[in-house]
């Protein structure tokens, strides 16, 4: 008989320690636990910057927003909005002195270059020739169309009124994306061709209008319909009026003047008067 044999129920187990030393030598910690224990002061500095990071981004856009809203408040104070109900200022009573303090304190937000827009205007309302840089200044920037449009439009209007050539102006404003002056600008370009003449490029223009700006309120209440019509009417030719002969003396009043000296008949005088 073996006596070295010994049958299950004879092996000891092992103790707790024993199964934990033996765990820890044949497993060890796992990988992940090892990265911990090894950038755990890392990993929790990682996490306050970043806290601290996300934080002022937060915040950041919460000043730019506070000052996006400030700043278009003191646009509607520079127009002399009070309320809807009590209209809008024109263009020569904007506070441009607000203006100008505007455009500085708030370079950065879509209000300065409306602010530029609105100086331009009230500039060009007030016969200042300098606002003709400021609205050339919006018409080159990046800003919204319908801005850069508007400023166009008061461009060629200007132009217009001072007898110059606005053609080129009206002509930038329809190469540009649409906005609501691109039917006036194509509407304005046929008047001018038909002025000089030229039906084929004032037919050109007002087809145009049609086809850019199919909402437009020039095209809906049937003015360009109207333009083109009028195309093929030919203006009545001016005529010398017929000479008259020259009445002869007394003829106009044989009475004389009715409201004088009343006329003798026979011997009595009599007043035509009351």
């Amino acid at each position: 008989m073996d006596t070295n044999s010994k049958n299950n129920e004879d092996i000891q187990p092992l103790s707790p320690e024993e199964i934990k030393a033996i765990g820890e030598i044949a497993i060890g910690p796992s990988r992940h636990e090892q990265f911990l224990n090894a950038h755990y002061k890392k990993l929790m500095w990682g996490g306050i910057t970043l806290g601290i990071v996300a934080g002022g981004v937060i915040a950041y856009f919460s000043h730019c927003n506070d000052m996006r809203h400030e700043a278009a408040a003191q646009v509607v104070q520079a127009m002399k909005i009070t309320s809807p109900g009590d209209g809008i200022a024109t263009a020569d009573e904007y506070d441009t002195t607000a203006l100008k303090a505007l455009q500085e304190q708030f370079a950065n937000t879509p209000s300065a270059i409306t602010a530029e827009l609105m100086n331009g205007l009230s500039l060009l309302a007030k016969g200042d020739e300098a606002g003709v840089a400021a609205l050339e200044t919006v018409a080159a920037s990046s800003a919204p169309a319908p801005l850069r449009g508007r400023a166009l439009a008061a461009l060629a209007t200007y132009q217009l009124q001072q007898n110059k050539d606005s053609v080129p102006t009206w002509t930038r404003l329809t190469q540009m994306e649409a906005t609501p002056y691109t039917a006036l600008a194509c509407l304005m370009l046929g008047d001018l061709a038909k002025d000089k003449g030229d039906k084929e490029s004032a037919r050109t223009w007002y087809e145009q209008c049609k086809a850019k700006c199919p909402t437009s309120a020039l095209v809906a209440d049937k003015t360009i319909e109207m333009r083109l019509t009028l195309l093929d009417v030919d203006a009545p030719t001016p005529v010398e009026p017929i000479a008259q002969p020259e009445p002869e003396k007394g003829a106009e009043n044989p009475l004389g003047n009715p409201f004088g000296d009343a006329p003798e008949v026979g011997e009595t005088k009599f007043n035509v008067g009351l």
